[in-house]
């Protein structure tokens, strides 16, 4: 059975268009973003609702609409 030849993506090149910086491999290195910390604990769907009716979030503030 003969050997399949695998296709070579072509280069990207930069045109006088182009908004990437030189130095492009395709693998952006950005700094991590900061992860985002709650300050209360997350409110989950059958806990007590935090306006105090005394349903569950998901039967009071928590439908859609």
């Amino acid at each position: 059975m003969p050997q399949r030849q695998r296709i070579q993506p072509e280069p990207h090149v930069h045109g006088p268009d182009c908004q990437h910086d030189d130095d492009h491999g395709h693998a952006h290195h950005h700094a991590p973003a900061e992860p985002y910390r709650r300050e209360a604990p997350k409110l989950g769907r059958n806990d007590p609702c935090f306006c105090g009716s005394g349903r569950k979030y998901k039967k009071c503030h928590g439908t859609a609409g």
